[in-house]
């Protein structure tokens, strides 16, 4: 496979997980620090880790497309 197809699928991931991390961040968030839980069911300790490891893992993704294209 050629660099284009990998930056277009890098990209395409890039989206996917902005869009998650967007979600949980001004949907579930809200929802679990006034209920203790989201419409998912993850408590809010589990949102505000989910909300770390995605924003570090679009960084790394950032970093990666960055560099290799």
């Amino acid at each position: 496979m050629d660099n284009e197809w990998y930056e277009e699928k890098n990209i395409e991931l890039l989206g996917n997980l902005r869009n998650r991390l967007h979600r949980l961040e001004e949907t579930d968030y809200m929802i679990a620090y006034y209920k203790g839980y989201s419409a998912s069911g993850m408590t809010f300790e589990e949102i505000k880790e989910e909300i770390e490891s995605l924003t570090d893992t679009i960084r790394e993704l950032e970093n990666r497309i960055e560099d290799e294209y």
